[in-house]
């Protein structure tokens, strides 16, 4: 169980006398009818929220779509530059490109920039 004192679920609800059993089913089925729906294996079909990531039709089978700095980053990996270039060109450091690169390569499920343009053209990101 956690803490109740720290404000979080113990043995007692909301109101403090009733217990958790009796509201937490109900509020965990609100918290799920909030959230978009999925199907299959957990794909996003919904939009995301503007600026945040990009959809194309291939991109709906990555189950996180990439941002638009990702995609940034992405389109200048295939262009070659190097992620001195990169973070000289966004005006970032080079360890933000790294983890924007690893973020990509989570996304698109690989483990090189190679693999990861790549994959992205077969997605028709680029």
């Amino acid at each position: 169980m956690l803490d109740e004192s720290r404000g979080s679920l113990a043995g007692r609800g909301r109101t403090g006398g009733e217990p958790v059993a009796s509201w937490l089913p109900a509020y965990v089925e609100t918290l799920l009818a909030a959230l978009p729906r999925t199907e299959g294996r957990g794909l996003r079909e919904e939009s995301p929220a503007p600026g945040h990531s990009v959809h194309s039709p291939q991109s709906s089978l990555l189950i996180e779509p990439l941002s638009e700095r990702e995609l940034e980053v992405l389109r200048l990996i295939a262009q070659g530059h190097s992620n001195q270039q990169i973070a000289e060109a966004l005006i970032v450091s080079v360890g933000t490109i790294k983890k924007h690169l690893n973020n990509i390569f989570g996304k698109l499920g690989v483990q090189s920039r190679t693999q990861a343009v790549a994959r992205a053209r077969a997605l028709s990101l680029l």
